[in-house]
């Protein structure tokens, strides 16, 4: 019998609960094995030839899948699902009712539906994460973080907000929060609260004192935070460098609109809405797993100039600015996915991907804002962007990599090219064709809300990605 939660919103106040996606398929609900497995860090062997994969739970026992058939082994044992298992994009779909009779059985982190059946919920009893120790020193301050495994110090990332938070990011964490913040004050930790993610979990540490320098480090035992204070000039530097690179706004822009409908592809799907979509979906991610606040350019059908998207960029001070966009091709044999900056074109097939993108300017009523930017004006408008673009180019690239690891399509690569909608943008920006609309392979990924999903959470993962890098030179800089 499946255990229903009350609500879905009840599922907000249960920091250690993770939340894995229901998929209906044709009237069923599936979910994804390959994102069951990351959640709960459990073992597997594919053999892709016989669609069959093998699954290791605490290394007592050996669950078997195997594609279209409704039946599950497990230690030699079978379960009828009466629903086919399928297989699609190199993971498994598995029917939710029979597997959670199944995993609940096993000593694994216990499953519940909510009840608009939109999320597998999984109730966080498998920590890895579960006390922590304060250590003053003369010279400063130890925070230990108890954990049951090692984790890679490069992977983990920390911030002090204004109010004098310091949050500490740990991916594949999964935290003990009743037990952490029930843990007795001791100078200089005021309060301790904890979040639970789907990838990852953060312990935030109110600090009494202002804190000039932290580091990170890890053990086999513990995660170790060292706090150090009074100096001052290393203070202004952080301050001036957080100024730079503190990631807490993020621009989002749904390419075309309204009368605009951008990309028409096979079976008369708009690129306006399909960019509107994921756009929403990246939202979503970043304001519910990073906390920062998002800009849309549009946020339903309507038409925005492009000189428009650009201002509504900078006036928000936006630290981030990302194009969504769907391609389109005459020949129909054009297909895959690929990220621009904003420099003088170097592929040839970018000319005409640039004209489509440039061709809404006729649509506008005032064109006196444009100006040429095929020469000398397109040179001085890419050299003002000089100085973000490592880090444009950084961001394009994880971008391409993360989009590679969920999409089988082709991976084209980042290029360069004099898109409009990014002239003028003050600060790091892309942007992103996700597929081709003329392609009949692509078109199958682009019209499926799940597969948009996919590649929501993707680029999602580049920004937190970007956002690591970039905002661990605040705290590193000397």
């Amino acid at each position: 019998m499946i255990k229903i939660i009350l609500s879905s919103f009840l599922i907000s106040f249960l920091l250690c609960d993770i939340q894995i996606p229901i998929y209906n398929i044709e009237g069923n609900n599936y979910i994804s094995v390959n994102e069951y497995l990351r959640i709960t860090n459990s073992k597997s062997i594919i053999y892709e030839k016989k669609k069959k994969i093998n699954i290791y739970f605490n290394q007592m026992y050996n669950v078997i899948l195997s594609q279209n058939s409704s039946f599950i082994m497990v230690n030699q044992k079978i379960y009828h699902s009466y629903l086919p298992i399928l297989f699609q994009d190199n993971d498994f779909l598995i029917p939710i009712n029979p597997f959670l009779d199944i995993i609940n059985g096993l000593n694994q982190p216990v499953g519940f539906v909510d009840t608009l059946a939109e999320y597998l919920i999984l109730d966080g009893q498998n920590f890895n994460i579960n006390k922590v120790n304060i250590i003053n020193k003369n010279n400063g301050t130890i925070i230990k973080i108890h954990t049951l495994n090692k984790f890679n110090s490069s992977i983990l990332s920390g911030s002090i907000t204004n109010g004098g938070w310091l949050n500490v990011t740990i991916p594949g964490g999964v935290v003990d929060s009743a037990n952490i913040v029930n843990a007795l004050d001791i100078e200089p930790i005021q309060r301790i609260r904890c979040l639970q993610y789907k990838e990852s979990c953060q312990i935030s540490f109110l600090i009494k004192d202002q804190i000039d320098e932290f580091d990170i480090s890890s053990t086999e035992s513990y995660i170790n935070i060292n706090l150090r204070m009074n100096t001052k000039e290393n203070t202004k530097k952080i301050k001036k460098m957080r100024e730079k690179w503190l990631l807490d706004t993020i621009v989002l822009d749904a390419g075309h609109g309204g009368k605009d409908p951008g990309a028409i592809g096979i079976g008369g799907l708009q690129e306006k809405t399909v960019t509107l979509d994921v756009a929403k979906r990246l939202g979503k991610l970043l304001e519910q797993n990073l906390g920062v606040n998002i800009i849309y350019t549009r946020e339903d059908d309507n038409f925005i100039e492009l000189w428009k998207r650009t201002e509504i960029a900078n006036e928000s001070n936006g630290d981030l600015f990302i194009s969504i966009h769907a391609n389109a091709n005459e020949t129909h044999h054009a297909s895959g996915f690929e990220t621009y900056l904003l420099r003088p074109g170097k592929f040839d097939d970018a000319v005409e991907i640039v004209q489509r993108e440039n061709e809404v300017i006729k649509l506008e009523e005032d064109k006196s804002k444009y100006e040429d930017l095929s020469d000398e004006n397109f040179i001085l408008a890419s050299m003002a962007q000089n100085e973000y673009i490592k880090e444009s180019e950084f961001l394009a690239s994880e971008i391409q990599n993360q989009l590679g690891y969920v999409l089988n399509i082709k991976n084209r690569g980042v290029k360069q090219a004099g898109f409009w909608v990014l002239h003028k943008v003050d600060m790091p920006n892309v942007l992103i064709e996700l597929g081709f609309l003329t392609s009949k392979k692509d078109i199958q990924l682009l019209r499926k809300a799940r597969y948009r999903q996919k590649m929501a959470e993707a680029i999602f993962r580049s920004i937190v990605t970007f956002k690591e890098k970039y905002e661990a030179s605040v705290i590193n800089e000397e």
